[in-house]
């Protein structure tokens, strides 16, 4: 399992940025101003939410209730 999450983490890493890459156009400046205009904080806020959910769930254990640990007593009429 550990071996299948480094597989898959470096490849998010490596096809990531050249998926989202494009190439600078001539006589234009390279500044952050166009960055600054696009709208990718909704992509980063639903990466956050979904990234809690995610760890709220795995660590939920499954249980709905908490457990009943009650100790059973038998009585006896003799």
């Amino acid at each position: 399992m550990r071996r299948l999450l480094t597989i898959v983490t470096a490849i998010g890493l490596v096809v990531s940025p050249m998926a989202s890459a494009e190439p600078l156009k001539a006589g234009k400046p390279a500044g952050v101003h166009s960055a600054q205009l696009g709208s990718t904080e909704i992509f980063v806020l639903g990466g956050i939410a979904a990234f809690a959910a995610a760890v709220l769930i795995a660590t939920s254990g499954g249980r709905s209730s908490p457990a009943n640990n009650q100790i059973p007593s038998v009585s006896s009429t003799v």
